[in-house]
């Protein structure tokens, strides 16, 4: 294969800052480790660079349905109580259980929305 390859990075920093919780095996704290080794190394420059945007409620609606994306909406809190009732809630989208893959986690919906933009846009 002749000439160099595109490589896009979408440079989201606070991605980090979430927690899925003490059983999921993903740490997020690991996308802040690799966007520090990806400034540190220079990387950037070899790279075209994007700051993700949020997708809006009607993107998420072109793959979720209605009553999913308004389950996420709900989940956008930070209460630990109010977790607990979207938990149960959340069975049906199998989400919210501690063994599962999809855990409930402060600023849930914003988290999505952050994530989907950012792949749509890739």
């Amino acid at each position: 294969m002749t000439g160099s390859k595109r490589v896009s990075y979408f440079l989201e920093d606070s991605l980090g800052g979430y927690y899925y919780g003490p059983k999921h095996p993903m740490k997020p704290h690991r996308l802040s480790m690799t966007h520090n080794l990806f400034l540190a190394y220079d990387l950037y420059r070899h790279a075209e660079v994007y700051r993700p945007r949020k997708a809006t409620a009607e993107e998420l609606l072109e793959f979720h349905t209605t009553e999913y994306v308004d389950f996420l909406t709900k989940c956008n809190v930070k209460h630990a109580s109010l977790m607990k009732v979207h938990a149960k809630e959340g069975q049906k989208f199998n989400v919210g259980r501690e063994e599962g893959d999809c855990p409930l986690f402060d600023n849930l919906y914003n988290y999505c929305r952050l994530t989907s933009g950012r792949t749509t846009d890739s």
